[in-house]
Formats: C-alpha cells, sequence, structure tokens
C-alpha cells in the first residue's frame, strides 16, 4: 500500500479513484466503491477500503459545505455541471452521507485497510481521521 499520510486522500487507492472521478458524470463513480463495502460479506481489501474512505470524505464535504480536506480534483468535480448540454452540478443527499457512514464503519471495525494501520502503529492517528469523517457524516 503506498500511502503517506493518515488524510483519506494520501495513497496510492484513493489517488488512482479520484483520476476516475474527476473524469466521470453522476454519482455512479462517486457511490461505487461506498456501495461495494456495503455489499461485501467477506474480508474487505485495502483499495476498496481507501476508494470508499476517499469517497466518503467528498460526501461529507459536500454535505457541509468545507471543502478544507478534500484535493482540487473532488472540488473540480463537485462543481462541475454533469450533463451533456444543460447539466447540473452533482447532488449529493443526506441518504448519500447515511451510505457513507455505514461503509466508513464497516471499513474501521474490521477491513484490510484497518488491520495495516494497526500494523504500521499509526492507528490512532488514522482512527482520529475517521472518527472526525464519520461526525461530519452523521450530522449531515
Amino acid at each position: 500500500m503506498g500511502t503517506w499520510s493518515e488524510d483519506n486522500f494520501s495513497n496510492d487507492d484513493a489517488g488512482d479513484w479520484i483520476w476516475d472521478l474527476e473524469k466521470s458524470k453522476g454519482l455512479d463513480t462517486l457511490l461505487a466503491p461506498i456501495q461495494l463495502v456495503i455489499a461485501e460479506e467477506d474480508y474487505l481489501e485495502g483499495p476498496i477500503c481507501s476508494e470508499a474512505l476517499a469517497a466518503s470524505e467528498i460526501i461529507a464535504a459536500s454535505v457541509s459545505g468545507d471543502y478544507s480536506r478534500i484535493p482540487e480534483e473532488a472540488k473540480n468535480w463537485l462543481s462541475k455541471k454533469q450533463g451533456l448540454i444543460f447539466g447540473s452540478k452533482p447532488k449529493i443527499k443526506a441518504l448519500h452521507a447515511k451510505q457513507a457512514l455505514e461503509a466508513v464503519k464497516k471499513i474501521t471495525a474490521n477491513s484490510e485497510l484497518q488491520e495495516l494501520w494497526e500494523e504500521n502503529g499509526e492507528n490512532k492517528a488514522w482512527r482520529a481521521v475517521q472518527n472526525s469523517l464519520m461526525t461530519k457524516l452523521e450530522n449531515a
């Protein structure tokens, strides 16, 4: 796992995913990793968890109006019109925040990503980031 800090965008998987998001239209790319985490009944692999946490950060930023923790690519995606001719900006709703919260809770409870942070001795800092994210999503 190429990771350089506990921030949810500071890893290779989230970086690759955000690049895909920036090129996308609509909410499918944003919601896909969250829905995969929620649907997974077996072991949650690290890459999908990293993508879901990044997506959850974008949802939290959108519903709270605080864009300070998301990268420029995500800000650009949130502000661009998504339709062919007369599109509108992405409409992220409270339901999306609820789904994101469910995914974050599942990831922090038992996943490869959670185990990797625990093994590296950085779990406390990573947990603080996730707790902050969950608070934003709970308040949506």
